[in-house]
């Protein structure tokens, strides 16, 4: 494998976990962090030892100390997982003087002398979702995006190794506690009724604030506007509908808010990069 040049994300669903895709291309030397949002895995090492994971869990584990060698799913409801990859030779410029800030554990595994199974969890924290979820920003063009997520991945990984010896919020301001709090009330009230949302003012009473600093804010901490994690829960509410069966196209559009399909169709391939019909396509081959 070679060495990334830039930090990558991607989302593993089942397909990727079932194959053992993910674990084939993964970079032996890069960190990497998976976000376990929903269903519970395996991951198996060439020692012949075995883990098993449940939902809300944060795996951190070094390729380039050891490779797994095969994962599996152990439930019936699909896993959902966010693979983050840092490179090695990032990680250890960035945390060559900080050693003494970090915890024991996360000194073998990041630094050395590493374990024999170079792999460590924690819990995933309810801030840890909200800012899964709004990683990545699609409606900027690709270079910008880059960007942007290696900003926010970075920030993700000073976080949560830095923060835990000292049990102090060196990255994790209030405020932007806050504003993560503020993005899952948003998101709440959201899907609460996806074909009537509420409307700006009405977030903004709810989460405490005025509907200006709440768009501000919401931007900030989503890395999207309230209008397009609309447009994004929509989308994924029809895709999950047309998916199973439950509903065609048009239904699904009305269901999620849509009047005019072929907005639908438009806000769908902004979404997907497909239209409704090349994504159900795609699927069924």
């Amino acid at each position: 494998m070679t060495l990334p040049q830039e930090f990558q994300s991607r989302w593993l669903g089942a397909d990727a976990w079932t194959t053992g895709s993910w674990v084939r291309e993964l970079g032996e030397t890069c960190v990497t962090a998976l976000l376990l949002l929903s269903g519970e895995v395996r991951i198996g090492w060439p020692s012949g030892q075995v883990q098993d994971f449940r939902p809300s869990t944060l795996i951190w584990l070094n390729a380039a100390a050891a490779h797994p060698e095969r994962c599996g799913v152990l439930s019936s409801d699909a896993p959902e997982v966010l693979q983050l990859l840092f490179p090695i030779d990032w990680v250890h410029s960035s945390l060559g003087s900080l050693r003494q800030e970090l915890s024991a554990d996360f000194q073998a595994l990041l630094l050395g002398p590493h374990p024999p199974t170079p792999l460590i969890t924690r819990p995933l924290e309810a801030e840890d979702r909200v800012w899964a979820r709004g990683l990545m920003a699609s409606t900027l063009c690709s270079g910008a995006r880059r960007l942007l997520e290696g900003s926010r991945m970075s920030e993700f990984f000073f976080r949560k190794v830095l923060t835990e010896a000292r049990g102090e919020e060196m990255f994790c301001t209030r405020t932007r506690r806050l504003a993560l709090e503020r993005v899952a009330k948003v998101r709440e009230a959201l899907l609460s009724d996806l074909e009537n949302p509420p409307p700006l003012e009405d977030l903004a009473h709810l989460c405490g604030c005025h509907p200006q600093y709440l768009s501000r804010t919401f931007s900030e901490a989503a890395g999207t506007t309230i209008s397009l994690y609309l447009r994004r829960l929509r989308i994924e509410r029809a895709a999950e509908l047309i998916s199973t069966g439950r509903m065609n196209a048009s239904e699904a559009a009305l269901e999620v808010g849509y009047r005019s399909l072929s907005h639908f169709s438009q806000a769908f391939r902004a979404e997907k990069g497909k239209s409704p019909s090349e994504w159900m396509r795609q699927r069924a081959a």
